[in-house]
């Protein structure tokens, strides 16, 4: 669709999807009432323009900032941004404010692949501020990696100078933001790396894929260990290379932002080096945070061997 063209018309039907390019935006629901609440003052029922009309410009606006994103261009969302902009993006740790949407604008520059379809929500005004809430479906991230992700979108508008101004942009995924498929088999690899690692003597893949909140219980312990216990085993390990052992793939499950993967493994070998024939059976829980896969949680049982498997 030309956004351009598409810009001009009446485009807020409830249920309309509108198919292009994506900039979204983030889950801090609770900042919109403050933004809303610093920004709308009284309601005035003699505002001095037309709500739908309004409705028209401001739909158009949204569908005209993810037409620029297409191209690798912030340059129109900056220009439909208010001098106080303030937005959270998804994984951000904290809002970003108009300096960190300039920043962000440059390094996307040239970044034109990201294909999203934007379904219109509603739209709500109180005075000189409005709030329009859509849908998106992102199939492609600017760099051409297919994903399937899906999320509900507030943004907050103000009318400045006689001009919609963009104040707030905030949203929050109703997917989970990755490919199942695809993650399955990084879970996968990334269990198989931390065994090929650990055969080494080295335990630093483990520690830089495991969570800040990472909690596991290895067979024989007392009780859980943390990332700091995990952190200390590096130096303990350190040259000891001898373990032997085999891996079996269970199954895994998702929710939401979580895996959680089960395997068996066979040692044959300690990394000290003495023989054993020792059987376990591995429950790992990962996080996806901040776009990545992290270990959050590990347990372990020993098992007696089973006729005809490892």
């Amino acid at each position: 669709m030309d956004a351009v063209r598409a810009a001009r018309q009446p485009q807020h039907r409830r249920g309309e999807t509108i198919v292009m390019k994506y900039f979204g935006g983030s889950a801090a629901i609770p900042l919109l009432t403050m933004l809303v609440a610093a920004c709308a003052g009284p309601p005035s029922s003699n505002a001095e323009y037309d709500r739908a009309a309004a409705r028209d410009e401001i739909w158009s606006k949204e569908q005209a900032i993810f037409e620029g994103r297409s191209r690798g261009d912030l340059g129109v969302y900056m220009g439909f941004a208010a001098g106080d902009y303030m937005g959270w993006p998804p994984g951000s740790p904290a809002p970003l404010g108009i300096e960190q949407l300039r920043a962000r604008a440059e390094q996307m520059r040239g970044k034109d692949q990201e294909e999203i379809a934007m379904e219109f929500g509603d739209i709500t005004f109180s005075g000189n501020t409005a709030v329009i809430y859509y849908s998106t479906h992102k199939t492609r991230l600017p760099d051409g990696e297919t994903v399937d992700q899906m999320a509900d979108i507030a943004h907050v508008w103000v009318r400045e100078a006689g001009e919609w101004k963009l104040l707030g942009a905030l949203g929050r995924y109703t997917s989970p933001g990755y490919d199942r498929e695809q993650a399955k088999a990084e879970i996968w690899e990334k269990e198989q790396a931390i065994y090929a690692a650990r055969g080494q003597g080295d335990l630093q893949y483990y520690v830089d894929n495991a969570s800040e909140h990472y909690l596991g219980w290895p067979p024989g312990w007392q009780k859980p260990s943390g990332i700091d216990q995990l952190r200390a085993g590096v130096e303990q390990m350190r040259g000891i290379d001898q373990e032997e052992l085999t891996l079996e793939f269970g199954d895994i499950a998702f929710s939401g932002n979580t895996a959680v993967i089960y395997y068996r493994t066979h040692r044959t070998r300690m990394p000290g080096g003495e023989p054993v024939d020792q059987h376990f059976e591995i429950t790992h829980i990962w996080a996806f945070e901040s776009g990545e896969w992290r270990l959050l949680g590990a347990m372990g049982r020993t098992r007696a061997p089973v006729s005809g498997t490892n």
